[in-house]
């Protein structure tokens, strides 16, 4: 298949896992999500990485180290786009998040040699605009205007956006030396054992922890019940094959479009936002969404 239908596909997953994310993880906690989900998410990758000649590999210790903390960083950045969903408005943090394929395809040009035009400068140039204005509010006038965050989910989901931008370029690197099941069962390892040191280390933790980080982060006061775990279970598995369809698309597509066509999933988030939490945008925020429309558009012109 085209490798650009492909990247279109995995925005696609990902945009309906993300909404799931959101639902689940406002239900028993975000760092509850991503514990089961990359749970989940590695005995699945290691399976069918195992199906497709995974033990029977030459192996280069400098690549497999290096993908495993690719792993530690995308632990790290779930963590905080979970959270970021969780906190919300998904209107806002969610295409923040998104704009990590602006990024990514920035880098390419510099780690992997690939071309830009201007068009995809430009693109790249109204991504950054777009951020600023989702997610930066003013209060005051004159000299007593100030600049804040418009929801302590934009700086989750800007950590999310800096590590998925890079990891995203990174990870073509295992994937075309040892291909993409593979390479993502390397990285969910590193995904596992990052997210499962940082679970437990807050738990021990306990009543030492902001507020925030008990009820955001482990879902103090929230049951864990049999709906909750079967849907973060849904979250890794929705998860990992929409990884498992991107990396597809980074084995045969330019990195910098596969990875702008994959970020295009907060569309559907943000129409869940719009819908189904009744949220609602400030008019600086919807010019910043329309700068993200016109970044995107730009940046996917055929060079």
């Amino acid at each position: 298949m085209n490798p650009l239908v492909l990247a279109l596909l995995s925005a696609a997953m990902w945009g309906c896992t993300d909404l799931v994310t959101t639902y689940v993880g406002r239900r028993i906690g975000s760092l509850r999500v991503v514990v089961i989900a990359v749970s989940t998410s590695v005995v699945l990758a290691g399976t069918v990485a195992i199906a497709r000649g995974a033990l029977s590999t030459d192996y280069d210790l400098t690549i497999v180290g290096g993908t495993l903390l690719l792993g530690v960083a995308a632990g790290i950045a779930y963590i905080g786009v979970f959270t970021a969903f969780r906190l919300g408005p998904l209107s806002v943090v969610s295409p923040t998040v998104s704009a990590y394929g602006a990024l990514a395809a920035f880098l390419a040009v510099i780690f992997l040699n690939e071309h830009l035009i201007a068009a995809h400068v430009g693109g790249v140039v109204a991504v950054g605009v777009g951020i600023s204005l989702l997610g930066v509010q003013t209060t005051g006038t004159g000299r007593d205007r100030r600049a804040s965050l418009a929801s302590p989910g934009v700086a989750f989901a800007l950590v999310g956006l800096l590590f998925f931008a890079i990891i995203t370029v990174l990870i073509t690197i295992p994937i075309r030396a040892y291909g993409w099941s593979t390479a993502i069962t390397l990285s969910r390892l590193g995904n596992f054992m990052t997210v499962w040191l940082i679970f437990v280390a807050l738990l021990k933790a306990g009543p030492r922890l902001p507020r925030w980080a008990r009820h955001d982060l482990l879902g103090h006061g929230q049951t864990l019940d049999r709906r909750g775990l079967a849907l973060a279970m849904l979250v890794g598995l929705g998860d990992t094959v929409a990884f498992f369809v991107f990396a597809a698309a980074l084995e045969g597509g330019p990195t910098w479009a596969v990875s702008l066509l994959s970020s295009l999933g907060p569309i559907i988030v943000v129409l869940g936002g719009l819908f189904g939490y009744r949220e609602r945008l400030r008019v600086p925020q919807v010019a910043g969404l329309g700068a993200l429309a016109l970044g995107l558009v730009l940046a996917t012109l055929p060079a």
